[in-house]
C-alpha cells in the first residue's frame, strides 16, 4: 500500500527492526507506528496563491471515540523525511520518535510537510533571500493546520498546541506572535507551544513588542552556536512579568540538535548566516539532555492542555 494514498499506512524507523534481530538479548522492536496522509491547503504568502500542502496525522492512543488533546509538529530546515521514495518514505529518527512519545501519552499529532509540495527537500544550505518557505510562509501552514486539526472529530479544539524544531521552532514563534494581524484575528488558537533550539533574534530585537497568543517552553543548549540562546534569554527577560509568559530551559555541554537520535558531534560549514564566520556550526546528539526537554515538554503540555 503506498503512503500517498489517503489511507492508514505504516512508518517505521530506519535499521531499528534489523538492529533489534542481531541483538536478540535486546527488547523486541516496538511495533510500527500507524499514520493517515492528509491534505492541507496553506498559502505562499498573506493573499498569495494557494499552495496543496500534505501532512501526516498520528492519532494519539486512547479511547477511538473521544476528543483528544493535538499538537502540530513543525519540522526543521531539513525537511521531515531520511528518505523519501515514490512508495515509501522514512521520517527521521527526532519526528519519529516525538510522535511515538507524543501518542503514547494521548494526544494525536499532525506533522505538516512544508518543504516537498515546494519542491524542495531541505532549505538548510540555502540563505534567507533564496528560501520560499520562510518562516512567515510557514506561518501560515500552521495557521491552515490548526483550522484543519479544529473540524476533527477526535480534536479537542480547546486543546491545542504546537511543537517545532530550530526553523520550525522559529515558526512557532512567529505564528503565535499577536502582533501580526493575521494572527491577532485568528479564530483558532494555540493553547500552548514547544520550541527546540528556535532562533529568538528577530523577536527579541523588534521594534514591535512580541506578545505571544500562548505559553511557550523554549529548549535548547547551552553551547548552541546555531541558534544562540542570548536571544531566546532576552526574549524571555522582556516577557517577565506578562500575562503570556515564555520559559526558557538551557542545558549545560549540549549543542543545536541534541534531541536527534545518534547525531555524532560535528561541525556544519554549509548553513549561510549561522555561527561565526569560517568557524561553522556544531551538532551533536545529547542524551541526557533529550530525556530532560522531553520530560519538561510533556509535563508543560500537560499543565497547559488538560
Amino acid at each position: 500500500m503506498g503512503i500517498w494514498n489517503n489511507t492508514v499506512a505504516s512508518l517505521c524507523l530506519a535499521g531499528l527492526c534489523a538492529t533489534a534481530a542481531a541483538a536478540p538479548a535486546k527488547p523486541p522492536p516496538l511495533p510500527p507506528l500507524q499514520t493517515q496522509r492528509v491534505t492541507l491547503t496553506s498559502v505562499d504568502a498573506p493573499g498569495g496563491k494557494a499552495t496543496a500542502l500534505f501532512g501526516f496525522w498520528f492519532a494519539g492512543k486512547g479511547k477511538t471515540p473521544e476528543k483528544k488533546p493535538t499538537i502540530i509538529a513543525m519540522h526543521g530546515c531539513a525537511g521531515l523525511y531520511s528518505s523519501f521514495e515514490k512508495d515509501q518514505i522514512e521520517f527521521t529518527p527526532r519526528y519519529l520518535a516525538m510522535a511515538r512519545v507524543l501518542t503514547d501519552a494521548g494526544y494525536n499529532v499532525l506533522f505538516p510537510d512544508s518543504f516537498t509540495p515546494r519542491g524542495r527537500r531541505s532549505i538548510c544550505q540555502e540563505s534567507l533571500q533564496q528560501r520560499i518557505a520562510s518562516s512567515n510562509v510557514r506561518r501560515l501552514d500552521v495557521q491552515v493546520a490548526l483550522r484543519w486539526v479544529a473540524m476533527q472529530d477526535n480534536v479537542d479544539g480547546a486543546r491545542v498546541g504546537l511543537v517545532g524544531w530550530s526553523h520550525g521552532a522559529t515558526t512557532i514563534l512567529s505564528a503565535i506572535n499577536l502582533a501580526q494581524t493575521e494572527v491577532a484575528v485568528r479564530k483558532v488558537q494555540p493553547k500552548a507551544a514547544v520550541a527546540f533550539y528556535p532562533v529568538c533574534s528577530g523577536f527579541s530585537k523588534a521594534r514591535t513588542p512580541y506578545k505571544p497568543a500562548a505559553p511557550m517552553l523554549i529548549l535548547m543548549g547551552e553551547n548552541d552556536d546555531w541558534s544562540p540562546p542570548q536571544d531566546c534569554e532576552a526574549l524571555e527577560r522582556k516577557l517577565e512579568g506578562s500575562d503570556t509568559s515564555i520559559t526558557l530551559k538551557l542545558y549545560p555541554d549540549t549543542y543545536h540538535e541534541f534531541d536527534a537520535p545518534g547525531m555524532p558531534m560535528h561541525v556544519r560549514m554549509d548553513i549561510p548566516g549561522a555561527g561565526k564566520p569560517g568557524m561553522g556550526v556544531t551538532v551533536a546528539a545529547n542524551p541526557d539532555a533529550r530525556a530532560a526537554a522531553y520530560e519538561a515538554m510533556l509535563k508543560f503540555l500537560k499543565e497547559q492542555l488538560s
